[in-house]
């Protein structure tokens, strides 16, 4: 395996918003060509009695996979959602770790990414996996953006993050 290197933050983004205390405060890093996220989910994150809700699987998922198509892309900007597809093989347990890993699969007609993303257990097993097209932002929309992304003393950043997102 090769090196973590992590992605700067949003303070108030509900899934790697390390001050918003109603959000997920994931961490994203790269690492051997994919976005992963390592994952433990609290209780307070529960559909069923210690089962993971389905809709913040499918958050994380979502950025994640916006992150893979502006890591290995040669996009400038940051990506909206223009398609997620989600489907969950089994339930994702609350308080086991668990491992999120998405990937830039290509560029598409029309200005589109393509990506596609899992969340698997410990073993391997699949437990959601994901495709989806993601189109970039307005120049405009990159610069409002950037003012909030943060960066942690201590860690070391993937080189495309901190060229584009670090002022």
């Amino acid at each position: 395996m090769s090196e973590k290197l992590y992605l700067p933050y949003s303070d108030g983004c509900f899934v790697c918003g390390h001050s918003n205390i109603h959000g997920l405060q994931v961490q994203f890093y790269v690492q051997d060509n994919s976005v992963k996220v390592d994952l433990n989910f609290a209780p307070h994150f529960n559909s069923f009695p210690h089962i993971t809700h389905g809709g913040i699987l499918s958050s994380i998922l979502d950025e994640a996979m916006g992150w893979s198509a502006f890591i290995f892309s040669d996009i400038e900007t940051f990506l909206f959602t223009r398609e997620l597809n989600v489907t969950y093989k089994r339930n994702a347990p609350i308080g086991v770790p668990l491992i999120l890993t998405a990937e830039f699969v290509g560029a598409e007609r029309g200005g589109m990414f393509s990506t596609k993303g899992k969340i698997t257990d410990m073993d391997g097993k699949i437990i959601t996996a994901s495709k989806g097209l993601f189109f970039p932002t307005s120049k405009e929309k990159m610069d409002e953006t950037i003012p909030h992304l943060s960066f942690l003393d201590g860690l070391t950043y993937h080189p495309k993050a901190v060229k584009y997102c670090k002022l």
